[in-house]
């Protein structure tokens, strides 16, 4: 068998496999949904009501800019049974000052913690455990947006007495750039695929804005750890280890809507990339006994496949431009786009159907992304450099990560515009 065979073989087999993967998480996002529906009439037929105390921590540092913005958009929430805690985590800007300011507005209505410079992971721990008086807990990033239905929406998902912890559905503000344009993109399909993932029981992430959690459960887990620097995934995995995900179940609550601005340059899209992808190898290093384990408790789906996944998409990702260099070698070579052609039309009415199947966004949304479908194949390659960059840098690191270095969980902050936007 000529190498030219053999490339052909491996790009099928791959093609084959990552087809797959995505029918199979369109089936399951449908699922998803039809689940959701049945649960909100239930509830509607429900007489006894649910109002938990939920307390909300905004954690923040240096984002004098942006965390009025934030902790407005909470207070604008329309679930009444809330506080919200604000920790200033020794910001060096204006921070303190323009939360003084705000909170002289609305006296009473949220709580500012100063606190010696000591990291996100430290200071929402200790905003739970000093601070914190809800039956639930939920973060929200000091330069993000929540929907005034987010956290009642949440909220109800916890009806669900199973569920330990759950995901916000994160959205990118509207933007112009194609930048952001490719993260809005980006950000629109791996949230409709955690819906998949939800009804496989495969979600090992809750991260980002939004991310709520039972309080019982995370004082009984040791709260965040602080030696990795994505203290959200490893969190998650850890009540994993700690609960099992049989008996308590990780969730992604779709209607529970949050905003987010995109990284506004490749430079810092590849630094925040770097931090997630690092953070996500020191967590699963951290883990490893959750890989193929018999252990009850544990869902196989998540242990057999999704965990080892992870590092087996990895692999493929850095021989990505292996197998791209061959496809326009073919197409050069041969004159020949019928590959190209193919794999561009199949990846585009993938978003399409992911798009279509959105159901929090409006008409006149769907509408203009809709228009840009062309574009999203190119706008996704252009995020696969970055993650490209991100992984190499990563393992340029690997001596680092196996000798449990580089693991300070400290703040690292994405230039962002902090326009005034409207999310209503």
């Amino acid at each position: 068998m000529t190498l030219s065979q053999y490339m052909y073989d491996i790009i099928a087999g791959l093609s084959l496999l990552n087809f797959s993967r995505l029918l199979i998480m369109l089936i399951g996002s449908d699922a998803y949904d039809i689940v959701q529906i049945v649960r909100k009439k239930q509830m509607r037929a429900k007489s006894r009501r649910y109002n938990p105390k939920i307390t909300i921590i905004v954690p923040a540092y240096n984002e004098e800019t942006g965390v009025v913005r934030t902790v407005r958009s909470i207070l604008k929430n329309n679930y009444k049974n809330k506080e919200i805690v604000v920790v200033n985590d020794g910001s060096r800007d204006k921070t303190g000052s323009a939360l003084r300011n705000y909170q002289r507005k609305y006296p009473g209505q949220f709580t500012i913690v100063t606190q010696a410079n000591s990291g996100k992971a430290a200071a929402i721990n200790r905003a739970v455990r000093y601070w914190s008086s809800g039956q639930l807990v939920m973060v929200v990033d000091a330069d993000s947006l929540l929907h005034p239905d987010a956290i009642a929406n949440m909220v109800a998902h916890f009806r669900n007495h199973q569920i330990i912890a759950a995901a916000a559905n994160v959205k990118i503000i509207p933007t112009r750039t194609l930048l952001g344009i490719a993260q809005r993109f980006e950000y629109l399909i791996s949230y409709r695929m955690k819906r998949a993932l939800t009804v496989f029981n495969m979600e090992y992430i809750v991260g980002g804005v939004g991310s709520t959690f039972r309080r019982s459960v995370l004082l009984k887990a040791g709260l965040y750890d602080t030696d990795t620097m994505t203290e959200d995934i490893d969190l998650t995995v850890k009540l994993i280890r700690e609960y099992g995900n049989k008996k308590y179940r990780i969730h992604y609550a779709s209607d529970a809507l949050a905003y987010t601005e995109h990284v506004l340059s490749f430079g810092a899209l590849i630094k925040q990339r770097f931090r997630w992808k690092y953070g996500r190898f020191q967590t699963l290093l951290k883990n490893t006994e959750l890989f193929f384990s018999d252990d009850l408790k544990y869902d196989k789906r998540l242990t057999w496949y999704q965990l080892p996944y992870a590092l087996v998409g990895e692999f493929v990702l850095l021989l990505e431009p292996i197998l791209v260099g061959y496809i326009l070698f073919v197409v050069v070579r041969y004159a020949d786009i019928t590959s190209l052609l193919s794999v561009y039309i199949i990846v585009t009415s993938f978003i399409f159907l992911m798009l279509l199947g959105e159901e929090t966004e409006k008409f006149q949304v769907k509408a203009g992304l809709a228009l840009l479908l062309p574009l999203a194949y190119v706008l996704m390659y252009i995020l696969t450099a970055v993650e490209f960059a991100a992984l190499i840098k990563s393992i340029r690191q690997a001596p680092q990560l196996f000798r449990r270095e580089l693991t300070e969980a400290s703040w690292e902050h994405v230039e962002r515009s902090n326009q005034n936007v409207s999310i209503t």
